[in-house]
């Protein structure tokens, strides 16, 4: 047994080769990592036709190169990228929810009451648009000229149609459409074959 009281180490003459060797080992074990990394893929074809790929030489040598991973902040990877610029938002000259023609039953406002939405110009790309109401999001954003007021309770409704930019930020909005949700009347819950 050696002492350093200089700088407090005392040397085990066992345990110190012991950790030399185990430190030299992960110094090697680290260093090999990149070639590793770097190792030789072959295609082969197998009997059936299939693709193979392997790391056994045999067949025809690929290279292969690591997956370009974009983050969830930018659009790009590659340095010197300029940014996205966001697009400017133009306003469509006219939003509508189109007014139904026949009144709503409560059955059918179960089952999903269409709504069309007069938009001009047509939608652009990127541009989506969603059902408000009674002040609540009732529709995910999407891109079409339809939307779906489903599961309405009797009584008056306030509907808004929103138009959002590429973004998600809220452009536009249609002026209120009201909808009457009524009960079903006697003559339409009868029986067909009792009249």
């Amino acid at each position: 047994m050696t002492d350093f009281p200089s700088c407090g180490i005392t040397v085990v003459p066992g345990r110190s080769c012991y950790l030399l060797l185990w430190t030299l080992g992960v110094c090697w074990l680290l260093a090999d990592l990149p070639s590793q990394a770097h190792a030789a893929v072959y295609r082969h074809t197998d009997a059936q036709g299939n693709i193979v790929w392997s790391d056994r030489p045999g067949g025809t040598r690929a290279q292969v190169r690591a997956p370009r991973v974009l983050s969830p902040s930018s659009s790009t990877d590659s340095p010197g990228a300029e940014p996205a610029t966001p697009v400017r938002f133009t306003s469509y000259q006219r939003v509508v929810l189109k007014p139904r023609s026949a009144p709503v039953t409560v059955e059918q406002a179960r089952r999903g009451i269409p709504l069309r939405l007069e938009i001009v110009p047509r939608l652009r790309a990127g541009d989506q648009v969603q059902l408000i109401i009674d002040g609540r999001r009732h529709q995910s954003p999407l891109s079409s000229h339809v939307l779906m007021a489903m599961g309405l309770k009797v009584g008056r409704h306030a509907l808004v149609a929103e138009v959002l930019d590429s973004a998600g930020v809220v452009r536009q909005r249609s002026d209120v459409m009201t909808l009457d949700v009524l009960a079903a009347s006697t003559s339409e819950s009868e029986p067909a074959n009792s009249r």
